[in-house]
Parts: C-alpha cells; sequence; structure tokens
C-alpha cells in the first residue's frame, strides 16, 4: 500500500516533445495544459475514451470524453492540431497498450500526466509494456493542501484493488472489471 501512496517518482526534465494524458478526470487535462507551456512540449498525447458525459444541467447534447477533454486544452491555448489522440480506451490497460503502438517509432521520452493515487499502477503497466525508457511520470498532487481526503483515501483504496486486478490478469484470473 505504501507504493500506492508514497511513489517513488523521477524528477523531470525541462522539456518534452509531447505531454501524453490519461482519461480520467479534466484535473489532468488542466496540468498537462500547463506542463505543454512550461515544458515547451509540441504535441499533446490525449487517450482517445469514448465514454460519453450525459449533460444534465442543460439542454446541450452528450460528448465524449475525449472531445470534452479537446476542448478544455484548446480553451487553455493548446492549438486543436497539435492535440494527437490515441486508441480507443475503456481502461489505463487500453491506454497505455494504445500509446506503446504510439511510442514505438519515437525515440524521445514523454511526459505522463496522472493523478498521485494513480502512479504506482501505471509504473506497472508502463514496465509490462516495456516503456519505462520512454515515458516519464508526473503525478498530481492529492490535494492542494496536501491533506488525504475522504475522496482521495477511496482513490487509493480503489488502485489496490485495481493493481491486484492487474497482478491476477497476468494470471489469467479476472476478478474485476474496473478502469
Amino acid at each position: 500500500m505504501n507504493g500506492i501512496v508514497n511513489p517513488n517518482l523521477e524528477d523531470t526534465k525541462d522539456s518534452y516533445e509531447s505531454i501524453a494524458v490519461l482519461s480520467g478526470n479534466v484535473n489532468r487535462v488542466l496540468i498537462a495544459s500547463e506542463l505543454f507551456r512550461d515544458k515547451e512540449a509540441q504535441y499533446i498525447l490525449l487517450s482517445k475514451e469514448n465514454r460519453i458525459i450525459e449533460n444534465y444541467a442543460s439542454d446541450s447534447k452528450s460528448i465524449a470524453v475525449y472531445q470534452y477533454y479537446v476542448e478544455v486544452l484548446v480553451k487553455n491555448g493548446v492549438d486543436r492540431d497539435q492535440i494527437i489522440l490515441f486508441g480507443d480506451n475503456k481502461n489505463t490497460y487500453d491506454e497505455i497498450s494504445s500509446l506503446s503502438k504510439v511510442l514505438k517509432s519515437r525515440s524521445s521520452k514523454i511526459l505522463l500526466v496522472t493523478d498521485h493515487y494513480h502512479v504506482s499502477r501505471v509504473e506497472k503497466i508502463i514496465n509490462h509494456f516495456d516503456l519505462s525508457n520512454k515515458i516519464d511520470l508526473f503525478a498530481i498532487e492529492k490535494s492542494q493542501d496536501k491533506k488525504l481526503t475522504k475522496r482521495y483515501l477511496q482513490n487509493y483504496i480503489l488502485e489496490y484493488v485495481k493493481l491486484l486486478n492487474f497482478y491476477l490478469t497476468r494470471f489469467d484470473i479476472n476478478v474485476i472489471h474496473y478502469n
């Protein structure tokens, strides 16, 4: 559990050709747009998650998660032609698998943005696809005041279960079907 709560992250470089964003929450997209500028990146690699966001607050139509993320990135200063969509992803494993296909032809490292609680499992999947030499990780902090809230505690517990599922599926034992 300590590896999930306190992952061992290395320092990131000053610049990257690409910043990659795993689906999951809009905070990852917002941080990625900041890193895009700060790290002088040329591209954002965005996971193409087709899950639909229902809009119950207004009469506007429903939208796919990745389309919403593209809108957020553009509103935060990233040109649409600098956003590269990858995969048809339903979970973290699919995302890293799709990303591995994109990275096969690239020689430079990318910076992948995800949540602090998500890092441990992402590292295991990255190692599974032999991508550790092509990806640096950037973890979004637990919270601004660094407190472990009820929501984050729930996320850590869920990540523990998902990590356990990742290991069990290596032995063809599929216990749960979460992302």
